[in-house]
């Protein structure tokens, strides 16, 4: 029988005499206790009554486990545990009660060797009466008395110990014996197996450990080199976002106060160049107004002339042609005093105008100059160097009024007089 599982399918004890065996599956146990009963149908062979009710009582107290494990069988396929449990404990029930009643049907027991060591020799019908007798079977229906006596007497010299008893416990103890031996043998083959089989593990689990410890080392060597090369890079770039900071912070005011000085002097350049523009067309509008009245007045004085020519004496014309010169010329003079000044007024927003935008632009450089300090020294481009000083000083330059000689409009006609009566 195979050797038993954690959890077997199928227990039977069957006492001193016969031991407990495990099944570890159904066809296991069904094929065991077939086997066990066929065994013994040479018994049926002998065609006479006893031997026949003896072979009916063998095979009936098989065939009832038999019956009831095929329906534990048939229950666990429908999956129904507890009707297949019940049919298993009545199968062991009635298994166990009919080998501990007849121990002698197990392989290997001293009753069955006698038995089967009488059949072989020639004497099957008295091996079948003794077995007829140990299921008290009557001899009275058809037995041959003759081969009836024999069986009995050899029985009874048997058990008694007069006859080959001795011989066949020997040859039963020795194949157990032998029986014995080999499932030692088999069980120390598996040993030294299993022992092999543990050494192989243990020494590729070792191997697999040095392995990965090896691999472990050397990936922990490895990310303790990169990991000091990054804390040296973030203390670098801590150390440039320090001293960027600190930079920053020495530049934060000039930036500032350069940064609103701009926004000043942009805003400043824009009012000044849409006052321009206003100035620039006021005095235009002026310009032409004050023409196109010149020009009325004088033609309504030439009508108002050539009236009175006609109608007054010759000395009227002159005298009014006096009055009329006099009053032109101080209109003109008062034209060229507003065109002047209104000119001179155009020019001085440009002045200021042109100002603001060059003091915006050089706001705007400084500011510019400052950023790209702070950029080149947060990525380290910096020579090492004192270059705050010089960036100061750059910062701090003197300012100018943002007016360049020479710029603005043309010369007035009055500046090239004065200039050239300079020379």
């Amino acid at each position: 029988m195979g050797e038993s599982t954690a959890q077997p399918y199928f227990t039977a004890d069957f006492g001193e005499h016969g031991g407990r065996f495990n099944w570890s599956s159904h066809e296991e146990i069904t094929q065991w206790v077939s086997k066990l009963q066929n065994d013994w149908m040479w018994v049926r062979n002998q065609q006479h009554n006893p031997t026949n009710n003896a072979w009916q009582a063998i095979a009936n107290g098989f065939n009832a486990p038999i019956q009831a494990l095929n329906h534990a069988s048939n229950y666990k396929r429908q999956n129904q545990e507890q009707q297949a449990q019940s049919q298993l404990s009545s199968a062991r029930s009635s298994l166990e009660t009919f080998i501990r009643t007849n121990p002698w049907l197990l392989p290997d027991t001293p009753r069955r060797l006698f038995i089967e060591r009488l059949r072989d020799s020639g004497q099957p019908l008295e091996a079948a009466l003794i077995v007829a007798n140990w299921m008290a079977q009557d001899f009275n229906n058809g037995a041959p008395i003759r081969q009836s006596i024999n069986a009995l007497l050899t029985w009874e010299l048997y058990e008694r110990g007069i006859k080959d008893r001795m011989k066949t416990e020997n040859a039963a103890l020795k194949r157990l014996a032998g029986d014995m031996q080999s499932t030692l043998t088999q069980f120390q083959e598996s040993e030294h197996t299993q022992i092999e089989r543990f050494d192989q593990l243990h020494s590729e689990l070792t191997e697999q450990k040095d392995g990965q410890q090896t691999t472990f080392d050397a990936a922990q060597t490895q990310r303790d080199t990169q990991w000091q090369e990054k804390l040296s890079v973030v203390q670098k770039e801590l150390d440039q976002l320090k001293s960027t900071y600190d930079q920053h912070m020495a530049l934060a005011a000039p930036v500032a106060y350069w940064e609103s000085k701009r926004t000043r002097h942009k805003w400043l350049a824009i009012v000044s160049f849409v006052a321009l523009l206003i100035c620039m067309l006021l005095v235009g509008w002026f310009l032409h107004a004050e023409l196109k009245t010149g020009l009325n007045m004088a033609l309504e004085v030439k009508a108002s002339t050539n009236v009175q020519a006609a109608t007054q004496p010759a000395t009227t014309p002159v005298l009014v042609q006096g009055a009329l010169q006099s009053a032109a010329t101080w209109q003109l003079g008062a034209f060229l005093l507003m065109a002047t000044l209104g000119f001179w007024f155009i020019r001085l927003l440009v002045r200021i105008f042109l100002s603001n935008l060059h003091l915006e632009n050089d706001a705007a450089e400084r500011c510019t100059m400052a950023k790209t300090y702070l950029a080149l020294l947060r990525n380290g481009d910096l020579p090492k160097d004192d270059s705050i000083g010089t960036i100061l000083a750059a910062l701090f330059r003197p300012t100018g009024d943002g007016i360049v000689k020479d710029e603005g409009l043309p010369p007035t006609a009055m500046e090239w007089m004065t200039r050239l009566g300079g020379k």
